[in-house]
């Protein structure tokens, strides 16, 4: 096969299309992070960063290039509901997973049989 000019458009053929397929996978998932989490108006971005490093001659010609690629997504960070926790003398924090707005709550059964 003839050699090829490395463009976007034939990023797919070069080193087996890994850098392509990468960056095709990291858009995928951020298309399902919007999906998943479409009330987050954060942008999500994906990113391909070409890397070129020059391999030189004695006399400092260029000889050829070292390429590689990255490619990176950012994502919003995942983020719960602030929620409140008691914090004990020793340090640690406690929670009712059945009032997650009142970590003192003790109990939700009655106390005796008469009540409803």
């Amino acid at each position: 096969m003839a050699q090829q000019i490395l463009t976007l458009e034939t990023l797919h053929k070069f080193d087996f299309g890994k850098a392509a397929m990468a960056w095709q996978t990291a858009l995928a998932q951020a298309v399902r992070d919007i999906t998943d989490r479409p009330g987050d108006q954060t942008a999500r971005k994906v990113i391909l960063t070409a890397t070129l490093k020059p391999t030189l001659q004695q006399d400092g010609d260029v000889v050829d290039a070292a390429v590689d690629f990255q490619i990176q997504t950012k994502l919003p960070a995942y983020q719960t509901a602030s929620r409140p926790a008691g914090v004990t003398r020793n340090g640690q924090l406690y929670f009712q997973e059945h009032a997650p707005d009142n970590p003192d709550q003790t109990t939700f059964e009655p106390l005796d049989d008469n009540e409803p």
